[in-house]
């Protein structure tokens, strides 16, 4: 339908607008915030700029329900101010019909929100933070998206994944010898940090010699070093760049060990929860909307009125969370309900549209 297409150019156009600005914004500040680490190795200020632009995506879909309240009502708002929108009333088509219009092209974008969280994320924030760690340290090797190499002497070590609380998966140990050939391969599924030494298990090791290869298998194996414990404040993978199923195995994995696994199981649900937010803000925005008249006021005040709206959503979903976390709540539960709340308001200001 014709109108469903008019709607549809509008919101896209707004929420690209809004996406421009705000995103602008975050990257200025990002980038200050990068300026204290400028210096270090051969991290300059080219560098930072490529580390934050890499940082975009994370952005995008941390601020997605912001950015679609925020380009919700300058698209809608600048129909409602000129007119467009009592003409669409007044030609028989209803305040739910075009709310309808408005939820269908918002349903696509939270699609497109929730694809961004789930493969683009996770990728550009490994490739943002092990591109800052090998600027910053030239003992620090990065071949590809995920893999990490760190060289130690006459060791090489291979890394596939650094996870929170000390843990490593997929660990390839290479030792050369003084005439820098290749001694030994040792393949460690996982490995974790434990009293102040490195415990690799289920070991394949293969040793090098003039009469062959020899290959072991072991159920463990006891390393004092392997890695250095700071790198894992540059490169380990925090909850918020995970994707859902990273964020599901690696809750698994806490719980089989009796870990609390709490956090990661409320980032899981965020995830899920963080798409259908982006529709709700749009919910949010439709009551404004149609509350927005050729004398009511500029773009301005609406404007205002989407940041305060936004920044009042931020605090009282980030309280419910920690909130959650602290009294032991349900994660599905703290996650969800900021949400229920706005649909619950959003909803009866809509039924009060007339």
């Amino acid at each position: 339908m014709v109108i469903d297409r008019y709607i549809a150019k509008s919101v896209v156009t707004g929420c690209l607008l809004a996406s421009f600005v705000i995103l602008s914004i975050f990257v200025f500040v990002d980038f200050v915030a990068q300026l204290k680490e400028v210096g270090k190795g051969d991290y300059g200020s080219f560098q930072a700029v490529i580390y934050v632009l890499l940082g975009l995506p994370q952005r995008l879909y941390e601020l997605s329900p912001s950015i679609l309240l925020l380009g919700g009502i300058l698209s809608m708002g600048a129909l409602a101010a000129g007119s467009e929108l009592i003409v669409m009333r007044a030609s028989g088509i209803s305040t739910m019909r075009i709310t309808r219009s408005v939820l269908q092209v918002g349903l696509l974008i939270s699609i497109l929100v929730a694809a961004l969280g789930e493969y683009v994320v996770p990728s550009t924030s490994r490739m943002a933070k092990t591109f800052r760690a090998e600027a910053m340290d030239d003992k620090l090797i990065v071949g590809g998206n995920n893999d990490v190499w760190l060289r130690d002497g006459n060791r090489y070590v291979n890394v596939k994944k650094i996870l929170p609380d000390h843990a490593l998966r997929d660990v390839r140990v290479y030792e050369l010898n003084d005439n820098r050939q290749l001694n030994s391969i040792v393949y460690a599924e996982k490995a974790q940090y434990r009293n102040d030494e490195w415990i690799l298990e289920n070991i394949k090791r293969s040793v090098i010699s003039e009469t062959g290869v020899q290959t072991s298998l072991e159920k463990q194996l006891i390393l004092k070093r392997l890695i250095i414990l700071e790198l894992f404040s540059v490169l380990e993978l925090k909850s918020q760049d995970m994707s859902a199923i990273e964020l599901l195995t690696y809750s698994r994995y806490l719980r089989d060990n009796n870990l609390d696994n709490n956090q990661y199981l409320l980032e899981f649900w965020i995830k899920i929860f963080t798409p259908l937010t982006c529709l709700a803000m749009l919910l949010v925005a439709m009551p404004i909307v149609f509350g927005t008249t050729p004398r009511s006021g500029g773009a301005g005040q609406r404007v205002l009125l989407a940041i305060l709206i936004g920044v009042v959503y931020f605090v009282i979903n980030r309280s419910i969370n920690h909130l959650g976390l602290a009294l032991n709540v349900a994660p599905v539960l703290s996650a969800s309900l900021p949400l229920l709340l706005v649909v619950i308001i959003s909803t009866y200001f809509m039924r009060r549209v007339h």
